[in-house]
């Protein structure tokens, strides 16, 4: 039987004590090259962008190219982060600089300076559901930022998060449904409430990439994914299809794994 993303999700985490309780399989769709140091991200439907040759280039959910821009003038970027289908926010660590794009990659608006706020080296950014805001971690002045796209208005403040956190450093950070995910060098999640109060800490035990589904938190380490419900705290195992995988996405039903020099895009289904 194949289930929903989000119904497998919790049946794993929710229901297996045991790997050989369930089955499920991987199945591949498609593979994309990427270079070791690009940057990539994907959206809600599928779309998926990539840095290469200081241009961005935009693939749709079947893989064919739609777009391609240069981005010299951005600096190399860290990250690119889906605001919705119409705007992708580029941030370069390099510049200390956030811009944002159209669907068709062209430059909307003025980027943002962040060196013209009080913020001592940003070193990654996460798109809110608050409209024209974005997170922003200052690593040097262990403090969590969310600013207006605008340019204007400094909406909110968290400060001495290593502090306050008892952590070494922030290795990811994404808001999901008005929940702000932090996650730290020492494999634990941190769940903040849309007003920066701690609801919540996650053990996950080693990981380098994490995405949320519903109530479950997925996390990648080495060859497996780590799904962990965040409402009764089960965690279960699930086999990656490939080795060296490096970051991890959702985009519908749809996983999508990162190597050294490819993005491949999987289904996993669970059998009864």
């Amino acid at each position: 039987m194949k289930n929903s993303l989000l119904v497998m999700l919790v049946l794993l985490t929710g229901f297996c004590r045991a790997q050989d309780s369930t089955s499920y399989t991987w199945t591949k769709q498609l593979e994309i090259s990427i270079g070791e140091n690009d940057s990539w991200s994907v959206d809600v439907l599928g779309n998926i962008y990539i840095t290469a040759n200081r241009t961005i280039q935009k693939f749709d959910s079947l893989g064919t190219k739609k777009f391609s821009q240069s981005i010299k003038s951005l600096g190399n970027l860290k990250s690119l982060k889906p605001i919705n289908t119409m705007k992708l926010l580029t941030f370069s660590e390099e510049q200390q600089l956030i811009c944002v794009l159209d669907n068709t990659l062209t430059l909307s608006e003025e980027c943002i300076d962040l060196s013209s706020f009080d913020i001592g080296n940003a070193t990654m950014v996460a798109v809110s559901g608050q409209p024209d805001k974005v997170w922003v971690v200052d690593q040097l002045n262990s403090k969590l930022i969310l600013l207006s796209l605008g340019g204007t208005d400094q909406f909110q403040e968290i400060k001495n998060l290593q502090g306050i956190l008892n952590i070494s450093g922030i290795v990811a950070i994404q808001e999901v449904n008005n929940e702000l995910f932090l996650a730290s060098s020492e494999g634990k999640i941190y769940r903040f409430d849309l007003y920066g109060s701690l609801i919540n800490v996650h053990e996950m035990g080693v990981f380098t990439s994490f995405i949320i589904e519903g109530t479950s938190l997925v996390a990648l380490n080495e060859d497996h994914l780590i799904l962990h419900n965040s409402e009764d705290a089960n965690q279960f195992d699930v086999d990656l299809p490939i080795k060296g995988v490096k970051d991890i996405a959702l985009s519908g039903n749809f996983f999508y794994f990162r190597t050294d020099n490819k993005i491949l895009k999987f289904v996993l289904s669970l059998q009864d």
